[in-house]
């Protein structure tokens, strides 16, 4: 009897783990950011943020900046020899000034960017979690993980073309 009750165990546990080791999970990757950002809307945005006055002027000043910095250091590079102390101390000084010019100007563009980037995702990623719902029901997926966190991925396991589709779609 115990022999018995022993050998109907292991058959079903073998039934189990035959059964388990042939159901295919359904395993996706999707990159989320990337899809908000390849979105027709956030190319807009980004597009319409550059191309607006203040970012221009900024990146205008900023360029203006980097060019007189350039040529301070060219001008120290070619005529530092013949300068007094005083003059190498001054001339450092006022590069040193245009250099922090040139960074809060960068800093200035980074923040503008920045902003912008964060009003696209606080628009975008309940719509992009609701198209991504959407997929994952349609294709009967088990597990999604974020793309960056794959080694390795297929083009049909990816689904953020697939979900930048669906956002450009539902504007």
């Amino acid at each position: 009897m115990i022999k018995f009750v022993k050998a109907t165990a292991i058959i079903l546990a073998g039934l189990l783990f035959a059964g388990a080791a042939s159901a295919q999970t359904k395993v996706a990757v999707v990159n989320i950011q990337a899809a908000i950002m390849s979105t027709e809307k956030a190319t807009a945005k980004i597009n319409a943020l550059k191309t607006s006055s203040e970012y221009s002027q900024l990146q205008n000043s900023a360029e203006s900046i980097r060019a007189e910095v350039q040529k301070m250091a060219e001008d120290a590079q070619k005529n530092g020899v013949t300068w007094s102390e005083e003059k190498k101390a001054e001339e450092q000084r006022k590069m040193n000034f245009k250099r922090s010019d040139f960074e809060t100007a960068v800093k200035k563009l980074r923040a503008m960017e920045g902003q912008a980037v964060q009003d696209l995702q606080k628009d975008l990623l309940p719509k992009a979690k609701e198209a991504l719902e959407a997929v994952i029901k349609e294709r009967k997926l088990d597990l999604v993980l974020d793309a960056s966190a794959a080694v390795y991925a297929g083009t049909d396991a990816n689904l953020t073309e697939e979900l930048v589709k669906r956002l450009n779609a539902a504007k």
